[in-house]
């Protein structure tokens, strides 16, 4: 069951999960399938929804109270669907652009004092002095160590509801963490996780195999390197996607959050032990002592509810009590809540300093917040080879008679399309991996992000997008931090960003760009207005170390387990818990720990034996 604003007061449970996203799922669905109490908080609302069959006992038609949704016979309604389902955007993925857009919201903006020379002489402005720090500006941040794209989503499924769906595993040689000190012991220990981790979001290699952009760009790619000397050669792939192909085999559903918490809205026994608390905040995990070194453990949650009703207002923040708390909100959001956590509630902040100089000091969790990692990125589109377009219909590459059907259907139907690629042709998705060799992830298709998207006269089939994502070496003095007198706009303490890449990265990220610049002419010429450009630092979205796990507990937030050091009853979760720089994406590695750690949690919560 899940509320938008409840009439509660505190409240119990065995598990308190801050956060709705794919971790805080993930930890939610093994909890409560092991049949432990789980309340769940997020701070955004359920603005996404499907329609699912329920396990257990039939209901007529009917809506919820909540959101006033419509569901047939025998269905429930689950929040966390991707946005890109809708068939609006599978028609026209480039509208999607927007819906991204809107969703983000970035994390540290500095603020300007840009002299607007032609406003109203009259009018109020900002001065030299004292710049507008309205709608989330951050004074404290240096905008030449910002990550300046840095964004997060709010809501139920966070990310997930744009998200891309690449799901890769990280490379043994460099990217992937060390669980095990024997490297034979981790490698085993992260292929099982990893497996079990694709069955969770639904990983597939397969679901584009019968799309003719996407084998025209693959085979194309693997026919150019496959005599190519060694010291060139590329590894061209399928991208893993969480996705799935529908009865419609033009259209894919692309799976979300909801996926991974369905049985928790339809398994009338489950919900019994789940609750899902939207537009609350959690505001801070309450230790029983601010005593930094000693062993320490969390007594209560507290949290606010954002929405109260009217008679809700004198009573919208409220405790909830638990054996175990997990906080996974997002790399940036995880951080903010311990980091808040650290202060005891009559804390004053010193007087007479200057204020973008007061951070919260995280004395009771070292190293939070440290040793952050992002991605360098470049990117470019590339309108397709006319030679290549034109050889669509001799079947270049020989995959049979549904490559003909397509191509003479189209052509039967459309006379007069000068392009002999079905309309609805599925896009292509191809990958190179990341390799010790050439440390970058690769991602060759035709998506929407937060840019990049096709003006209306040019079309879309001729399109292939290049995004290569490189790495950072963990470095201690990356790090956010968190101001003790400025707010975000949600009434947390406001983080900043101190981030410099190193000799080493900054050299990567030009041999990264070098050959995107090589692959992407292989097979196309730059689109006008996307030719290669590196992106704002912070644009790929996977900020990671922010409360790192790992085996060395001078350098790390968490344990393996991801429980925090000191702390036997606080987890943590999502990509902050990744030590190690990475290219690729993160979200089935950050499965993986929630996978371990729930695991973990579900051994220590099992009851005593009886004598």
């Amino acid at each position: 069951m899940f509320f938008h604003s409840p009439s509660h007061g505190d409240m119990e449970t065995e598990v308190f999960i801050a956060g709705s996203g794919p971790i805080g799922a993930t930890f939610a669905k093994m909890l409560v399938d092991a049949g432990h109490r789980v309340i769940m908080a997020e701070i955004g609302a359920a603005d996404s929804f499907t329609s699912k069959p329920r396990v257990d006992s039939p209901s007529a038609a009917g809506h919820s109270d909540e959101y006033s949704v419509t569901f047939a016979p025998n269905q429930v309604v689950v929040p966390g669907y991707h946005k890109k389902n809708e068939i609006e955007y599978q028609k026209d993925i480039d509208r999607f652009v927007n819906v991204i857009k809107g969703a983000l919201s970035t994390v540290s903006v500095p603020t300007s004092n840009v002299n607007v020379a032609t406003l109203d002489p009259a009018s109020f402005q900002n001065t030299k002095e004292k710049p507008f720090i309205s709608l989330g500006k951050n004074p404290a941040q240096n905008p030449f160590s910002n990550l300046g794209a840095e964004a997060v989503t709010r809501g139920v499924g966070g990310m997930t509801t744009h998200w891309t769906c690449a799901t890769p595993r990280l490379c043994t040689d460099i990217e992937r963490p060390i669980l095990d000190t024997n490297p034979d012991t981790n490698n085993t220990l992260w292929d099982e996780l990893y497996d079990e981790a694709e069955k969770i979001i639904g990983t597939s290699r397969t679901e584009f195999e019968k799309s003719i952009r996407h084998n025209l760009v693959l085979r194309t790619y693997q026919n150019i390197y496959k005599d190519k000397p060694a010291e060139e050669q590329h590894t061209f792939l399928p991208l893993p996607l969480a996705c799935h192909r529908m009865p419609d085999p033009d259209y894919v559903e692309w799976h979300a959050t909801d996926r991974i918490l369905e049985t928790l809205f339809t398994d009338d026994k489950k919900k019994q032990l789940f609750t899902l608390l939207t537009n609350h905040r959690c505001t801070r995990v309450i230790p029983k002592h601010f005593r930094a070194g000693e062993e320490n453990e969390i007594e209560a949650a507290e949290v606010k509810c954002l929405l109260p009703h009217a008679e809700d207002r004198t009573n919208s923040t409220f405790h909830i009590r638990a054996k175990v708390y997990i906080v996974a909100c997002g790399s940036v959001a995880t951080a903010q809540v311990l980091a808040n956590s650290n202060v005891p509630k009559d804390f004053q902040p010193p007087k007479n300093k200057d204020p973008r100089d007061l951070i919260i000091d995280t004395k009771l969790m070292p190293n939070l917040g440290t040793y952050i990692t992002e991605q360098p990125m470049t990117f470019c589109q590339v309108v397709l080879d006319a030679n290549l377009i034109n050889s669509v219909p001799e079947n270049p590459f020989d995959l049979g008679s549904w490559w003909d059907k397509k191509v003479n259907d189209h052509r039967e139907h459309n006379p007069e399309d000068p392009i002999p690629i079905p309309f609805r042709d599925p896009e292509p998705q191809v990958t190179i991996p990341f390799s010790k060799e050439r440390p970058w992830h690769v991602q060759i298709h035709r998506d929407a992000f937060s840019y990049g998207g096709v003006a209306e006269n040019i079309d879309t089939r001729l399109i292939v997008d290049y995004r290569w994502f490189g790495y950072v070496e963990p470095q201690e003095r990356n790090k956010v931090v968190f101001q003790q007198l400025y707010e975000d706009a949600y009434g947390m303490p406001q983080p900043t960003f101190h981030f410099e890449m190193s000799e080493d990265d900054r050299r990567r990220a030009r041999d990264m760009m070098a050959d995107m610049c090589s692959v992407a002419l292989k097979i196309g010429g730059y689109l006008p207005g996307s030719e290669p450009q590196f992106m704002t630092p912070g644009l790929a979205l996977h900020l990671a170390g922010t409360v790192r796990a790992g085996l060395d507990e001078e350098t790390t937030v968490a344990n393996t387990y991801s429980q925090v050091h000191k702390f036997p009853n606080l987890y943590v979760g999502g990509n902050g818990v990744i030590e190690t720089g990475f290219g690729a994406n993160p979200t089935l590695t950050s499965l993986c720990y929630a996978i371990r750690s729930a695991n973990s949690i579900i051994e220590k919560l099992k009851p005593e034996p009886k004598a």
